[in-house]
C-alpha cells in the first residue's frame, strides 16, 4: 500500500472542497424550496377553520375540518342510519365496527388564476381510519375535483368515540416561474 504525501493529502482535500461546497448549497435551496411548515394545532378546531401562511416561495391556505365518528358495535338487522349535512365539520355519524365504513365527499374548485398544490394531512385518533381516492394533487384553475373522503373501520377496531382534524393545505407559488417546483 503506497503512503500519499502531505501534499498529495491537500491537493485532494481541496479537489473537494468545492464538490462539498456545491452538496450542501444543493441541500440548503432543497430546504428553502421544498420546506412547508406544520400545520398541526394543539387542540381540533370546533368549525371550518381556514389558516393562510406565508412563506419566502410558496402561500398557505389551511382549511381545518373538525371530524369525529362513533364506532359502535351494532348487531340489529334493522338499522337507521342517518347523515350530516353540517358544512363545518366531517362528521361520519355512527360506523359499525368490524370492517365498516362511512363516506363524505368534497368538491374543491381552484378560483385562483395559478395551479394549486392540494395535500390532504389527517391528526388526531381517527387518523388510522380516513383513507382519500386522492390526497396530493395538483388542481388548476377553474377545475373542480370531487374528493372521496372514506372513514373504514377493522375487525379489530374498539368501540368508543374518535375525533380529529382533516387539513387540506392548499400550496401555491408566490412567484410564475415557481410555479413548477410545486
Amino acid at each position: 500500500m503506497k503512503k500519499q504525501s502531505k501534499k498529495q493529502k491537500k491537493s485532494n482535500l481541496i479537489k473537494s472542497v468545492p464538490v462539498i461546497m456545491v452538496v450542501a448549497v444543493i441541500i440548503a435551496l432543497s430546504a428553502i424550496v421544498f420546506y412547508m411548515p406544520s400545520f398541526e394545532s394543539d387542540s381540533p378546531v370546533q368549525n371550518h377553520t381556514v389558516i393562510y401562511e406565508e412563506g419566502m416561495f410558496y402561500t398557505y391556505e389551511i382549511n381545518k375540518y373538525p371530524t369525529s365518528v362513533e364506532i359502535s358495535d351494532i348487531t340489529e338487522r334493522n338499522l337507521s342510519v342517518g347523515f350530516s349535512l353540517e358544512t363545518s365539520s366531517l362528521n361520519f355519524g355512527v360506523v359499525p365496527t368490524g370492517g365498516n365504513m362511512g363516506k363524505r365527499f368534497l368538491t374543491l374548485k381552484n378560483t385562483q388564476d395559478s395551479k394549486a398544490k392540494m395535500l390532504f394531512v389527517v391528526y388526531g385518533d381517527i387518523s388510522p381510519m380516513i383513507k382519500f381516492n386522492d390526497n396530493e394533487f395538483y388542481l388548476l384553475p377553474e377545475v373542480l375535483k370531487d374528493i372521496e373522503i372514506v372513514l373504514e373501520t377493522k375487525q379489530d377496531t374498539m368501540v368508543g368515540n374518535y375525533s380529529g382534524e382533516i387539513n387540506l393545505v392548499v400550496k401555491r407559488s408566490k412567484y410564475e416561474f415557481l410555479e413548477w417546483l410545486l
